[in-house]
């Protein structure tokens, strides 16, 4: 890369400062850290700024990261693309689809707008996104996903003024950790048409946003599928089925295993006569790559579009379906009944906004805490 590319990293706190760490340490090519934003000042050896409007008006910059509470990402997004400076949004893109939408409709065609979708770049969803393109499974027909790993104590919430709140978050288990995993669902099989929704919200913490989901989904082509989630379930588990016309997939903690059919399962099912037979199957331990930084891989991928050296991976537009299904299973949490998509914004928005005028963001405990964010990267 000829040019470095200067980047403005707007909230330090967890998270914001894991992204200034790679960029101070070099870790991410062709880009450095060139001036930071935050409330309280720190020393970083760049220009820091309290207000990131004139963070993003100083000239300093040539894209910024977005690293604030998600109640921030609209206004924040929409005062980067007014200035033109090309944009990564740390996840989620907004509280609500419609924000969402605000933020894709005010991006120019000029400007690089990431999403920090990172997931994505795990090798063992990239090898089951690679298998699906393939239709190495046939016709898919159920897909079922435990994904219990997500366990936080109390002190996570206690600590933060604004996370797993109404005001400051938009929910909880679904807009910030399972996140990913409603991402990377729709990344494989698209949307689905319905789904029925129980949601348990303060289940297992003290809080008012959910904690604990088991969502029912009936996708397109006769795919059906189960989410089931939690903060407050251990050990907790990460374990997927993906099931097809001509075999399966099951990831778990042993590693990642395709069962291939040596005959479809539709075609043995309507000529065998076998009555108790079943298909031969052949099992094979799958090899995958080694694991990657996942968040600098996201950040390389947008410092290379940034230089017109590689397309954007998680474009803007990319973030829109997650939050799409976020916002759809906790509608149907509350209305509790089935619902289907597209997703009605207008009833989102209205829900949400009676729960937030009851609510209000918590005063954060004063304590010692022990913080190791690579434990919280499931």
């Amino acid at each position: 890369m000829a040019d470095t590319l200067r980047i403005g990293v707007i909230g330090l706190g967890n998270i914001g400062q894991l992204h200034t760490r790679l960029l101070r340490e070099g870790q991410i090519e062709g880009a450095s850290l060139a001036a930071v934003c935050s409330r309280a000042p720190v020393e970083l050896g760049v220009p820091h700024f309290t207000d990131y409007r004139t963070l993003l008006a100083s000239g300093l910059v040539d894209a910024v990261l977005i690293a604030t509470p998600t109640a921030s990402h609209l206004e924040m997004g929409l005062a980067a693309c007014e200035q033109g400076v090309h944009l990564l949004m740390e996840k989620p893109l907004g509280m609500t689809l419609s924000a969402a939408q605000q933020l894709v409709a005010a991006s120019p065609k000029d400007m690089c707008f990431g999403v920090m979708l990172n997931q994505r770049f795990d090798p063992q969803y990239a090898k089951i996104k690679a298998l699906l393109d393939e239709n190495a499974l046939g016709q898919l027909t159920r897909i079922a996903w435990v994904m219990t790993a997500w366990y936080r104590p109390d002190i996570y919430y206690q600590v933060s003024e604004w996370r797993g709140t109404w005001p400051g978050e938009g929910g909880g288990l679904l807009i910030n950790q399972c996140i990913h995993n409603l991402d990377v669902l729709q990344w494989w099989v698209g949307l689905p048409e319905e789904l029925y929704a129980m949601v348990g919200f303060g289940a297992r913490h003290d809080i008012d946003v959910e904690d604990e989901v088991t969502a029912v989904m009936r996708f397109a082509h006769g795919l059906t599928g189960t989410l089931i989630a939690s903060t407050g379930e251990a050990p907790g588990m990460n374990q997927l089925d993906i099931i097809g016309d001509r075999g399966s997939l099951r990831l778990d903690d042993n590693g990642l295993t395709f069962k291939q059919a040596d005959q479809s399962v539709s075609e043995h099912l309507a000529t065998s006569r076998d009555m108790f037979g079943l298909p031969d199957f052949t099992p094979t331990e799958l090899t995958v790559g080694e694991p990657v930084n996942q968040h600098a891989a996201v950040l390389q991928n947008f410092v290379q579009a940034c230089a017109g050296e590689a397309a954007l991976a998680t474009p803007v537009e990319a973030g829109l379906a997650s939050i799409e299904l976020a916002n759809a299973i906790l509608l149907s949490g509350w209305q509790q009944q089935p619902l289907r998509l597209p997703l009605n914004t207008r009833v989102f928005d209205q829900q949400l906004a009676a729960r937030i005028a009851q609510s209000s963001l918590r005063v954060p405990r004063e304590v010692d805490v022990k913080i190791d964010m690579d434990a919280s990267f499931r």
